[in-house]
């Protein structure tokens, strides 16, 4: 994943799990984020519909100019019969939008023979993409986490971080586990020691965290959006979400999975959890497809989010 620009932007990778997004502007405007999710890309017979997600997500960053797209998961079907040509359609496709992207794996992205380390082979040439991982101890070798530096300049500290996880997908992995919450911890606390503050992140992941079930029960707590289907946060046991709280530095989660929810809301801690909106053709969805954008403010104020999908005229879809 090279050093290059779009325009004025840039992505500098600083090692395996830390990387640059470089905005090269100096306005206050808040960082833009187009984040799709659970687009499904590869479903056997299905290759009308995904032509249609992929227009239809380029129709998005047509209209809202995001400074970053970032993929939380099922970027790509486990019916993956041809598993590099699909990867490389992936990175041509997003490639070809010309704005940086960050991908988080899905429980099926790894599936159909084809997986973390292959994709990650695929991803590696990519000339916008971002996909970085970290060495843990256990049979797994290395984990595909990593933390993205947000700036407005080269030099000076990040107005924002985000960190992407990769939350499982095998029976006994489906969550992020202590190995993965260390080695956050440890990024966190260097950044911190670094800059002398704590830096405002965001983090990106699929699985959803139990905290999504616990706010929507909570009738004290306001929420946006629908759900229609009970949070699938598999084998979540609250270790991440105290790691986030403990660390000070985590404003806002967001992920995919589950299809038929879409909402959001600002649990008592302070930290807004935050469902994708559903992006892909092949999948099931319950509203048109589309994507969620995200505001990150420079200068206090709260994170913006809406649900937003594709505007055409004449007979596009």
């Amino acid at each position: 994943m090279p050093a290059h620009a779009r325009a004025a932007v840039e992505v500098r990778r600083d090692a395996d799990d830390h990387f640059e997004v470089i905005l090269n502007r100096t306005d206050d405007r808040p960082i833009s984020i187009l984040q799709v999710t659970d687009l499904h890309l590869g479903k056997m017979d299905f290759w009308k519909q995904d032509l249609t997600t992929c227009r239809r997500v380029r129709r998005l960053v047509e209209t809202h100019h995001p400074d970053m797209i970032v993929i939380t998961g099922d970027l790509l079907t486990g019916e993956k019969y041809f598993g590099s040509l699909l990867a490389a359609y992936a990175v041509d496709f997003f490639d070809s939008l010309k704005t940086p992207w960050l991908y988080a794996f899905g429980n099926h992205d790894p599936e159909g023979g084809y997986g973390r380390d292959q994709i990650f082979g695929v991803f590696a040439t990519a000339q916008w993409g971002v996909l970085g991982h970290h060495p843990v101890t256990n049979q797994w070798l290395k984990k595909y986490d990593y933390v993205v530096d947000v700036k407005r300049a080269p030099q000076g500290r990040p107005d924002w971080q985000v960190y992407g996880f990769d939350s499982g997908s095998e029976k006994g992995f489906k969550s992020i586990k202590e190995d993965q919450l260390a080695w956050f911890a440890a990024t966190a606390d260097r950044t911190k020691q670094r800059y002398g503050r704590v830096i405002p992140a965001v983090t990106i992941f699929h699985i959803p965290l139990r905290e999504f079930q616990e706010l929507w029960d909570d009738a004290g707590i306001q929420k946006v959006g629908e759900r229609r289907e009970k949070v699938s946060f598999e084998e979540d046991d609250g270790s991440p979400y105290r790691a986030f709280v403990r660390a000070g530095n985590i404003k806002a989660v967001f992920c995919g999975h589950d299809h038929f929810n879409n909402y959001w809301g600002r649990t008592k801690e302070g930290i807004v959890l935050s469902y994708g909106y559903i992006s892909g053709e092949a999948t099931h969805y319950a509203w048109p497809t589309g994507g969620k954008l995200i505001r990150l403010p420079m200068k206090g104020g709260s994170i913006a989010i809406e649900n937003v999908t594709p505007v055409f005229t004449g007979n596009s879809p």
